[in-house]
């Protein structure tokens, strides 16, 4: 089972390779994929971070020599630029933004969840996954897809705020971009067969549909608050649906790491 994961998960890396080589390409040629001026575009600083994400694994799988060094210093670029993007995007005035300018910065959701993928890789090549009821590489892939849930929200309900667009349309959460942020956490999480969760998801049925009913819950439960509240978005960016996303996200974690905890007791 393990193999075929870790065949599974190579074959989605080789799919993201390709695909951000397509749209590196396709900015550098001037004709970007779905590119609009009203809406969210998928950065070439986004196709850059998940090149270099997935190029790494797939050079320390396939090339013995790779020196371990390199993986360092890359993802600590990587981790770094999109930190230097979401200071300069949170501090920058909306006045400095050229919204015509054929430039398109990573939106500070994306960089948040590179930022977390980055720190989980750097992470994985120091040490293996560790037993340890502090499950810090099974957050860290979680956090990671939190600005997927809360773009998911925006783009059902149209929120510009949940997708990062508040001074730059452009510069936002585009559904491409979701796709290729979700097939990095898929490939991320089968390629690990030391994570928790496996563990956790190989106890049985109850643990497997426990697990996938709170991860669900935290998309279904602010999507069917917002059905029923209605949305009012000329008045607020965001409200009680984002705490409820929050909420689902503490719950799931809060039941791992408990679960981390009685598996050591019971030890």
């Amino acid at each position: 089972m393990e193999k075929r994961f870790a065949t599974w998960a190579e074959i989605l890396d080789i799919t993201i390779l390709v695909g951000a080589l397509v749209v590196l390409g396709a900015w550098i040629l001037g004709v970007p994929f779905f590119y609009r001026t009203d809406g969210p575009v998928l950065s070439i600083f986004t196709a850059i971070s998940l090149l270099v994400i997935v190029g790494l694994r797939l050079s320390t799988r396939h090339f013995h020599l790779w020196p371990f060094t390199a993986n360092l210093a890359f993802l600590m670029i990587v981790g770094g630029g999109n930190i230097s993007s979401i200071l300069m995007l949170l501090s920058a005035p909306a006045v400095h933004i050229n919204p015509k300018s054929s430039l398109v910065m990573t939106s500070v959701f994306t960089s948040i969840g590179l930022v977390f993928f980055s720190i989980y890789e750097i992470l994985l090549y120091l040490r293996k996954t560790p037993k340890s009821i502090w499950i810090l590489d099974d957050i860290l892939i979680h956090l990671a897809l939190v600005p997927g849930g809360i773009s998911l929200i925006g783009h059902i309900f149209q929120n510009p705020t949940y997708l990062s667009m508040s001074m730059d349309a452009r510069v936002g959460i585009s559904p491409l971009e979701m796709v290729f942020m979700a097939t990095l956490a898929l490939s991320t999480i089968l390629a690990n067969p030391n994570l928790f969760l496996w563990k956790f998801l190989k106890g049985g049925l109850a643990n497997q549909l426990t697990f996938v009913g709170l991860f669900i819950n935290q998309y279904i439960a602010p999507v069917i608050y917002l059905l029923i509240a209605g949305t009012n978005w000329e008045t607020k960016g965001f409200g009680p649906e984002l705490f409820i996303f929050f909420g689902g996200v503490i719950a799931t974690l809060g039941f791992l790491l408990f679960q981390a905890k009685l598996e050591e007791n019971e030890v």
